[in-house]
Formats: structure tokens, C-alpha cells, sequence
């Protein structure tokens, strides 16, 4: 009788595919699971913006915010007229679910382990999920810089003609792509455009690749000197928390790495082990003949010499946002070389359960407080207050007023609500008075006192997470709880 076949075995080729395809999906669902939560302050002025521009060019001519972030504006302004929020953000979720497979195309150059487990860490990253499911411009910068770089490599690699052009306008294209997005986005394409020039004027043929880099770089100059002419030079800033550049980014990369804690101290327990290994790794690539080593190390320099030499009148993190999807490249290669040694699955699977965790435990917080939680303190106020007139005040004019005209006709049926201002709160009193804070502030003090006034009690907090949003502490002249 003639032998059985052996069964038929899947191609392991096949099987970085399948991952890939999984993470996507896994993106995907945790960003649009993301978006169904309020609207914060920054989201609702961009609708503000979108709602008040009579066309699409007056975006780019007419605005003058820091607030006008161009495409995220022009989408808003597309769908402007839909009733149900998370639309807003859908956008913005489009960005971040196509940043996987960027970053898988990134690495796959090199190999497809790396290039995995950079997409896993692209996916789940709790800092990426909560930029890429918020109506703003960041995710689109994002997609944009990790396509510039990925494209970028590939046009520097020893190649034709052809493929150079190719690949250089595919770098123009994403460049322009995070720029008119969110304009952070230059924090990579500078270190781009410088690491490029130092790779290619060291090649034989310096006249063309001086041509090249700068035509590769012509059309993101162009669109920008032209955002310059049209917009930047008469930009307008709102204010915001303070903070300083340097705590900042250090509460970005720790919330980046999944760590909980906030205090300053134990952040460098995750950070200095990283920096370390990031500079073995990059000395590691020099010597192995990597030129992108260039690249990715004037990437992370650049942050560092803004914390240097600039001092803005507020700061974010996420104005360093940019800067993380890099921060996982250096850490994915890192990682693919426990593939090499013994036992090192199981120190991976380790790493790696314990990123998941701790991006898990900050995602399932988010999920609770969202953005902030407007809609239920306004609902709040509304349940315990016996007549139909609520009158409110707040330590913020700007911010409760943006927030309560656009939440109030939502939700108050046939109440009414009057706002009183920060300078009429002495002749006209209110019923609740809302106390504005970021969300890694604790909530206000239980007692509020104000000279002729009445005291107020703490009836509420209404948290908010801590990249963007706005949290709430309510309080009232009679004591609730």
C-alpha cells in the first residue's frame, strides 16, 4: 500500500501575516471602543471652528488658532452637521488604525519579528489609543511621520533610480500628510530632513544626493512656508496647564511604557535601563552598517534640545507625542533579540505580557473617566437642583462656558441654566460652582471659601484622564455627602 501523505503543514511565512492582520483588528477595537465618551474643551473648539468657517479655505486662511488642526478641522467640517459625537473622532481612528501596519512595514526591512512586534506595541500603546480616537490632529501625525521614516530608509538604500523617486515622494506625501495634521509632527521630519542630508553627502555621488534630499524634502517646505504666509505668522495661543518640558515628556515615556506611578522618582526606574539600552542598540546598528541609526538618534535628541532652549508659556505632553511611535522602534529590535538567545521566548513573553498589563490597567481607567465627564456632572447638578432655573459658576469662564453651551441644550430639557461670570459672582450668587482641574490633579479641596460669601462644600468629582481633558469638582452651598 503506498504511505499516507503527511499532513499538510501552514507556511510559517504566513504566519507574521496573520499577526498583523489580528492587530489591526485589535486597534480597531480598542479606539472605537475609545471614542464613546464626552467631548473635551480642545475637541469642542475645533467643532467651533468647523461650525464658523463659511468654506474650506478659510481653514487655512481665516482661523489663526493653535486650536485649527487643518485636515482634523476640514473633516469636522465635512461632518459637522451629524448628530452623534464619536463621528468626530472617526478620523482620527482611521489614522491610528493604519499606523499598525505602517509600523510593521517599517521594520520589515529588517526582519518580521521586529517588525510584529512593533505593530503589537503600536496597537496597544495606551498614549496612541487615546490620540487616535479623539477629534484632533495628532493621529494623523502620527501615521504621517512613521510613513516618512519607513519611506525615508527605503529611498536611502542602494537602489535604482526608480525606487529612490518613488520612495522619496511617498516621503513628501506622508510628510505632508502630519504636518497638516498637527505641526509637532516637525519634531520628526527636521531630524528626517537632517539625517538624511549627513547619510547622503556622504555618498560618492554628492551632487545627486544633495539634489535628491532636497527634492525629497520640496513638498512639505513648500505646503509649509505656505501655512506660514496663510496662517502661523498670525497664530493665536490659548493657555493652558503648567508644566515644564522636561516633566512632561518623562510622564509621556512612563505612560508610554505602561508604568502607573506618577511621582517623579520611580519614573526613572523604567527610563534610565531604557536610555541605556536605546544607546547600546543604536551603537549596534552603526556598527552593523544601519544608516537609520542616524535618523532615530537625532529623533530622540531633538526633544531634548526643546527642553533646552525653549521655554513655553504652557506645555503638554502630548506636544511630544510624535516622538513614541520611534521610542517602540528602538525598544521592538530590542526585544527581537531575545529571539536569539536561550530561553529568551519566555523572557519576551514575559516583557511583553508585562507592557500589555500595564497599558491595560491605564486603558481601563481611561474607560471610566474618559476625557472628562461633563454630561453626568451637568446631570449631576440638574438631579439635585429643586428649581427650574440652575445657575452655575466656575473658577474658569472660558472653559464652563465652551463646555455647558455645548453640553447644556443636550441635556436640559425644559430647565434653563444661567452661567455667572467670575466678575459678577459677588452680586449674583449661584447654586454650584464648578472647580476646573487637569486630570492628574487630585480633586479640589473639600471647602472653598470666598470673602462675604457663603462657603462651599465638595458634593462631587467628575475625573478626567491625564493626557487631555478636563475634570470637574462640583460644589455646592449645602453639604451633600
Amino acid at each position: 500500500m503506498p504511505e499516507a501523505a503527511p499532513p499538510p503543514t501552514r507556511n510559517p511565512t504566513l504566519l507574521p501575516v496573520f499577526a498583523l492582520v489580528f492587530l489591526i483588528g485589535l486597534a480597531g477595537a480598542l479606539r472605537v471602543l475609545a471614542t464613546h465618551n464626552d467631548l473635551w474643551l480642545d475637541e469642542i473648539i475645533s467643532l467651533q471652528i468647523a461650525n464658523a468657517v463659511k468654506s474650506p479655505w478659510q481653514i487655512f486662511s481665516r482661523v489663526h488658532s493653535d486650536n485649527n488642526h487643518y485636515l482634523n478641522t476640514l473633516y469636522l467640517y465635512l461632518v459637522r452637521r451629524q448628530s452623534d459625537a464619536q463621528v468626530y473622532r472617526h478620523l482620527s481612528v482611521v489614522f491610528g488604525i493604519g499606523l499598525v501596519p505602517a509600523g510593521y512595514w517599517l521594520l520589515a526591512r529588517r526582519s518580521r519579528a521586529e517588525a510584529v512586534i512593533l505593530a503589537g506595541l503600536l496597537a496597544c500603546s495606551y498614549p496612541l489609543i487615546h490620540f487616535s480616537s479623539e477629534a484632533r490632529g495628532y493621529s494623523g501625525a502620527l501615521l504621517g511621520s512613521v510613513l516618512a521614516y519607513a519611506a525615508l530608509v527605503r529611498c536611502m538604500e542602494e537602489g535604482g533610480w526608480r525606487q529612490s523617486l518613488l520612495m522619496g515622494l511617498t516621503y513628501g506625501l506622508a510628510l505632508v500628510l502630519a504636518v497638516l495634521s498637527h505641526l509637532t509632527s516637525c519634531l520628526i521630519w527636521l531630524p528626517l530632513a537632517a539625517g538624511s542630508f549627513l547619510i547622503f553627502m556622504g555618498r560618492p555621488r554628492r551632487i545627486k544626493s544633495a539634489l535628491l534630499c532636497m527634492a525629497i524634502n520640496a513638498l512639505p517646505a513648500g505646503v509649509l512656508t505656505a501655512l506660514y504666509f496663510l496662517d502661523l505668522r498670525h497664530l493665536t495661543q490659548l493657555g493652558g496647564p503648567p508644566m515644564t518640558p522636561a516633566h512632561g515628556l518623562g510622564r509621556l515615556l512612563s505612560l508610554s511604557l505602561g508604568w502607573p506611578a506618577r511621582d517623579a522618582a520611580t519614573v526613572w526606574i523604567v527610563l534610565l535601563p531604557l536610555l541605556g539600552l536605546t544607546v547600546w542598540q543604536l551603537a549596534a546598528m552603526r556598527k552593523s552598517g544601519d544608516s537609520s541609526w542616524n535618523l532615530l538618534a537625532l529623533i530622540y535628541v531633538t526633544p531634548m534640545v526643546c527642553m533646552l532652549f525653549l521655554r513655553p508659556a504652557f506645555f503638554s505632553p502630548r506636544y511630544f507625542l510624535v516622538i513614541v511611535p520611534f521610542v517602540y522602534v528602538s525598544l521592538a529590535v530590542l526585544l527581537a533579540r531575545l529571539l536569539e538567545v536561550r530561553a529568551g521566548r519566555t523572557v519576551l513573553t514575559a516583557v511583553l505580557a508585562l507592557f500589555v498589563a500595564g497599558q491595560a490597567y491605564l486603558y481601563l481607567h481611561f474607560l471610566r473617566v474618559g476625557r472628562g465627564q461633563i454630561s453626568a456632572g451637568l446631570q449631576y447638578m440638574i438631579a439635585h437642583t429643586p428649581s427650574p432655573a440652575i445657575r452655575v459658576a466656575s473658577n474658569q469662564d472660558f472653559r464652563a462656558l465652551t463646555e455647558l453651551n455645548y453640553f447644556a441644550p443636550r441635556l436640559l430639557g425644559d430647565r434653563q441654566l444661567a452661567y455667572v461670570t467670575l466678575e459678577k459672582q459677588a452680586k449674583f450668587p449661584a447654586d454650584w460652582y464648578i472647580f476646573h482641574g487637569e486630570g492628574y490633579d487630585p480633586p479640589g479641596p473639600a471647602l472653598l471659601y470666598d470673602q462675604n460669601q457663603p462657603a462651599w462644600y465638595r458634593a462631587a468629582y467628575f475625573g478626567s484622564s491625564e493626557l487631555s481633558g478636563q475634570a470637574w469638582t462640583i460644589y455646592s452651598h449645602q453639604p451633600l455627602l
